[in-house]
Order: C-alpha cells, then structure tokens, then sequence
C-alpha cells in the first residue's frame, strides 16, 4: 500500500515537472446578437432613391416612403396625418414582403436596416390600432426597413426608435385610408360605410369624432374612400356638406363643411389689370393676391395664364420659404437676380410647384 501511495506520488510530481498544463474553469458564454446579414444582402436592392427621398420597394412598381418635408420629384399618394408618401417606378422593382405586426413578439430581435446600415433592435412597444407607433430598443434611421429574422417587414422606420406597422402601410397603399385635412380627421374603408380613424386634436373646427361611421355626404352613399373622396369635393360646391352619421349607437346628420365665401372671380380677357397691383413684380407677371395671398385674377397671355395658374390659387411658399404677405415674396424676389425662383401654389388642397425666372 505504501508502494502504490508512493509511485501515484512520483505520477504526480513529474506531471507538475513536465508542465503540462491545467484546464481553467469554464466561463460565462458570451452574448451573441442574432446574425440578420442574410436579411441584409436580401432586402437592400429593396431600398429605393426617389430624389433625395430613400424609400422602400413594396411591390414591382412601387415604393413608400416618410417624409415631413415634400419630396422633390412627383409621388402618386400622400398622406397629411401620417406622413406618407407612394412613389411609382419608371423601372421594376425587388420589393419586400409585408409581414403582419399580429405576429410580432414583445422582445422580439429585430433589424433596423438600409441600404448602407445594419442596427440589431428588439421589439419594447407593440401598438394596438393605426394610430400608435411601434417601438424597438435602440436608435434606427428614417426611412429603414425594420423586420425579422424572416427577412419580411414589419413596418418602416421614422427615425429614433419608432416604426410604422406593415397593417398602417397596407391601408395607405391600397387607398384604404386617407387623412382630409379640411375635416381635420383620417377616415378608413368600414363595412358599407367609412370609419373616422382619428380626429386631430389641433383642429378647432372639426365636426367628426374617432369611431363615427359615415353612410352619406349630402344624401349620396359612401362606402369607401374613393366614393367619400368623390363626395366630399361635390358638397364643397354646394351650401354645406351634411354627413349621416352612426355614432354611440345613435343616428346623426352633422354638416360636417360649411361654405366658405366665394371670391369674386373677373374675366381675364374683359376686365384689365388694375393699376394700382401693377407696383409689385409678382403683379408685373400678370396676377393679383388677395389678402390671403389666393390668385383674384390672372391677366391674358401673361406669365401666370401660360403657367397654368388659376384664380383661387394660393401662393404658400418662394424658394421653400413660407410667405404671409405679398410683400414678403415681392422682397425676397427683389434680391434675386439671374436664376430661377420657385414658387409653391395650393389648389383645392393640391400642391405644385412653378418655377418663375428672374
């Protein structure tokens, strides 16, 4: 026995001797984040430049878009509320797929991308209607994909930590939904009728309330958007827009527009310009401006008539620059000299540009 404890002894010793080495204890396993580089060489031919605007492909012939600044080149929707904007390609696109925020796990990993960037987020705040933002732990850029490790999207990122969901963008592309600003209210396709969404809290006249379901404007039906839209515009012309209303249970009319008075409109080709609004040179380019800088007359083949401008046009900004008064404009004009001007004009809530060389 005193042999066997002696030779495990000697084992031992020369072990230590020959310094071999001692397996150190196991540590913590490191945190690794999700790998999401799959989803990013597959979704970034998805990110889309319309103008400066970076937008996301959602289908072969269209992208979408956020944006509290107008793009600079042509869009096919938009929306006041939301900000939203739809583009239309010239050329095919590789559209990503729209994944349904009901699947969507709070703490959920999530990506934040475009095409030049890649942040790993998780999911911390989950909406429950069109009107609330989505969250996700981190910082993200305006305008980035934001998905799963699906590779689909769960909706479009708006900067900081705060993305639109697939169901809101759906509505907007499909023209199921749509914010009026003149009503101060989004309204949403219901069944036989359409839904008030939401009512903008800072709109003082607004005669709507979230939940209302609209079956008529003015005795005419409505069941969708395009048929509320199509209404809404022929009740501006006529004394009052009264809309039937389903509302706490109970049926209501309420004239949800009244008329505004009508500007006196004149004859370009009878009437002359008057000599006291030639002192101006928006006025030397043949139209006038009422105190609330709409068009009141537009002389014949002058610079406005061949630029398609309107009486009841509303001049609302010169290079970018929102302007009150004609004499703001009629100030900033005069200090330049030998380059194009761009003048931002309003018509029955459309907005487009016409460039006026100086």
């Amino acid at each position: 026995m005193k042999r066997l404890g002696l030779s495990l002894l000697l084992i031992l010793q020369a072990l230590f001797a020959a310094d071999i080495p001692i397996p150190a204890p196991a540590s913590k396993a490191e945190f690794v984040y999700p790998d999401f580089s799959q989803c990013f060489e597959k979704n970034k031919q998805s990110v889309v430049y319309f103008g400066k605007t970076r937008a996301i492909a959602i289908s072969e012939k269209q992208a979408i878009a956020f944006s509290k600044e107008k793009p600079s080149v042509p869009f096919a929707r938009y929306d006041a509320f939301s900000h939203l904007y739809l583009f239309d390609s010239p050329k095919p696109l590789i559209p990503v797929k729209l994944k349904p925020t009901a699947e969507l796990k709070l703490g959920e990993w999530l990506v934040s991308m475009t095409d030049n960037s890649l942040v790993a987020v998780n999911a911390s705040k989950i909406g429950k209607s069109g009107n609330e933002l989505f969250e996700f732990g981190g910082v993200g850029e305006i305008n980035s994909l934001v998905g799963g490790l699906c590779c689909e999207m769960y909706g479009l990122g708006i900067g900081d930590k705060f993305f639109i969901s697939s169901e809101e963008l759906e509505r907007f592309i499909t023209g199921k939904s749509a914010f009026f600003p003149e009503l101060g209210a989004r309204i949403i396709d219901g069944n036989e009728s359409v839904i008030v969404d939401f009512v903008d809290p800072t709109f003082k006249d607004a005669k709507l309330k979230a939940g209302d379901s609209i079956t008529s404007l003015n005795g005419k039906k409505v069941s969708t958007i395009a048929e509320f839209a199509d209404a809404l515009k022929a009740g501006k012309d006529s004394a009052k827009v009264t809309a039937h209303i389903q509302r706490n249970n109970a049926w209501i009319d309420e004239t949800i527009v009244t008329p505004k008075p009508a500007s006196k409109k004149v004859d370009s080709k009878k009437v002359p310009l008057p000599e006291s609004k030639k002192e101006t040179i928006l006025h030397g380019k043949g139209f006038t401006f009422d105190n609330n800088l709409k068009i009141e007359y537009v002389k014949h083949g002058s610079f406005a008539e061949q630029s398609g401008l309107k009486v009841g046009d509303r001049l609302m900004q010169v290079d970018g620059v929102s302007v009150s008064q004609i004499q703001n404009a009629d100030a900033y004009l005069s200090k330049i000299h030998n380059r194009d001007v761009s003048l931002l004009f309003d018509r029955d809530d459309f907005q487009f540009f016409v460039t006026l060389p100086r």
